[in-house]
């Protein structure tokens, strides 16, 4: 099989490489929430995906940063770097020209596909729309870039086809890869889609309560489960499956929403206080009176000052909130900047309690699911490693970041990490290889990490067998 056209030979062991191909998969909103219902006492069970972590490592306590909102946290994935770093941070207040932006795909920082790119191997992105433009491209079969739109379905479809070197659909025309890429990204916005419950979204209706919403999240990536077998099928028809290192997890998670709005009562508490506040959306300017500019997506909320506060009333504003029943949390700007958010997100957030929001208009009847929150139903992601290069059996309790994807992505095909990385290497989950090529196993940049793991295993947050059979 690994003398067919287009089948590298094998590298693993070579220049530091610890699998011969990496396939990176985000779906959208996979909360880890999803997982411990799918796999509970009455649910269907996930078992492609605990085939996999089978052959690898699950981790229990993955979290993402702020904002927790698509862009700026799949530009995290793919850069290993937070926002402060590669300057996507989704919504802000602009105190210069007194203008609440928005940002789009703005990203500063090198991706984890450019250095594929730069490192001299092939690579493609099935609609991981984060690397379009940046190390995979709509004319360049080497590192093609395809967006075929449709559900997860439709999308590993077209991710077989590029594995087994069949014609796609790309910007132009057809396009077939010369080989198989040693990097491939798929991501999917099923679950996503599902958990906002904003209208029928691939194929399911609209829950109206909480637990018809569990359920149907249930549903929904006891689906995608099933799919994903074809992918994992296609690699052992490739010859390659034994070779190949699995990636898979998520931007964000889904907090439920639900009821009034308690945004009136946090500006009345403001108030109250004696601040003048506004809550602006994009494209909107404050007035001179103004002391607070507000910005939100309808849970966390940003805290702008426009003129001097001291501390004293910093800290009367957190204790009047946090008295609230809405309450969920919040995270000053020292605590922010620290947690690697960008500047620009503000001088102080908060966020309420679920099923507490803050928009506008409230839910009366059904449910929604939002994700801007620090709350840890939005917080704590799905993630698993599997395959070639990764420890088989293994659970990880030891809290990780999705920002430590990239590296990891890295050292397992044995190359540099994204230039502006500050995430470490996931050394726990893989096994002892040579170092690869200007690759720091658990840190890479300045930013201050979690210290390297020592001890034994179990001190490690590592549970299960610790090597391949």
């Amino acid at each position: 099989m690994t003398n067919e056209p287009g089948i590298s030979p094998r590298l693993t062991g070579a220049k530091g490489a610890l699998a011969d191909y990496v396939i990176y998969i985000n779906w959208d909103g996979f909360a880890y929430d999803y997982y411990e219902w799918a796999n509970g006492r009455s649910g269907p069970g996930t078992p492609v995906l605990n085939f996999l972590a089978s052959r690898g490592a699950i981790f229990t306590s993955a979290r993402n940063g702020f904002p927790s909102i698509t862009n700026p946290m799949q530009t995290s994935i793919v850069t290993g770097a937070w926002p402060a770093v590669h300057g996507n941070t989704y919504r802000y207040y602009d105190p210069v020209e007194n203008l609440v932006k928005q940002t789009g795909r703005e990203n500063a920082a090198e991706t984890i596909a450019e250095a594929v790119e730069r490192s001299g191997l092939s690579c493609a992105s099935v609609q991981q729309f984060v690397l379009d433009g940046r190390g995979t491209y709509p004319s360049d079969p080497s590192h093609l870039y395809i967006q075929p739109g449709g559900p997860w379905r439709r999308r590993l479809a077209e991710a077989v086809k590029i594995l087994r070197r069949e014609a796609v659909t790309a910007q132009g025309g057809l396009a077939t890869v010369p080989e198989v890429p040693r990097f491939l990204a798929i991501y999917a916005d099923d679950l996503d889609a599902s958990g906002h419950n904003s209208g029928i979204a691939y194929g399911l209706s609209l829950a109206f309560s909480y637990d018809a919403w569990k359920s149907k999240m249930v549903r929904q990536l006891s689906a995608m489960d099933r799919d994903l077998g074809s992918l994992v099928d296609a690699l052992v028809d490739l010859g390659i499956f034994d070779r190949t290192s699995i990636v898979l997890t998520a931007d964000h998670g889904m907090s439920p929403v639900s009821g009034k709005s308690s945004l009136p009562d946090l500006l009345a508490t403001l108030r109250g206080l004696g601040l003048r506040c506004e809550l602006l959306a994009p494209g909107e300017r404050a007035a001179d009176d103004t002391d607070v500019v507000l910005v939100s997506a309808g849970l966390a909320v940003q805290f702008y000052f426009r003129r001097d506060i001291t501390l004293t009333r910093y800290d009367a504003i957190i204790d009047a909130l946090s008295t609230k029943p809405y309450f969920g949390g919040y995270m000053s700007f020292h605590e922010l900047r620290k947690a690697g958010a960008h500047p620009d997100l503000g001088q102080l957030l908060i966020w309420p309690r679920p099923p507490r929001h803050f928009k506008a208009q409230g839910f009366f009847f059904g449910i929604t699911g939002q994700h801007d929150s620090g709350d840890d139903t939005s917080r704590h992601v799905f993630m698993l490693l599997s395959g070639a290069g990764v420890r088989h059996g293994v659970v990880i309790d030891r809290p990780v970041e999705i920002i430590d994807v990239a590296p990891t992505i890295s050292r397992l095909l044995g190359i540099r990490p994204p230039a502006n990385a500050t995430g470490r290497v996931l050394a726990e989950a893989l096994l002892p290889g040579a170092p690869a090529p200007g690759l720091q196993q658990e840190t890479h940049g300045q930013q201050e990490l979690l210290p390297p793991a020592s001890g034994s295993p179990e001190q490690q947050g590592v549970r299960g067998e610790q090597t391949p059979e």
